[in-house]
């Protein structure tokens, strides 16, 4: 057993076979971990990707309707600008923020 470890240690074709593992993995400028890495970060940006083009259809969506309905533009004009019709009176709430003590 030990022999054979020795002699597989001393061919030629392991070490470089080792050598040339190690090197990739830490010693390259591109190595193992860099490359993990960087899929890990591509992989957030394709989720980042998807996450816009879901709030985009969304907001498009929200563009269709105010432009084509009148009871949703009024809505969104009453909750967003606080605006009223002739005679009406608007309160508007806030909440207080938290104390901190």
């Amino acid at each position: 057993m030990k022999k054979t470890l020795i002699r597989l240690i001393k061919n030629k074709y392991t070490l470089s076979t080792v050598v040339f593992i190690l090197w990739l993995t830490f010693f390259n400028e591109i190595d193992l971990i860099y490359i993990f890495q960087s899929r890990r970060e591509v992989a957030a940006l394709r989720n980042e990707v998807q996450r816009m083009k879901d709030d985009n259809a969304r907001a498009t969506q929200a563009l269709i309707d105010l432009t084509t309905n009148a009871a949703s533009l009024e809505k969104f004009a009453r909750e967003n600008y606080y605006m009223k019709r002739e005679n009406e009176v608007v309160y508007v709430f806030k909440e207080r923020p938290a104390q901190v003590q």
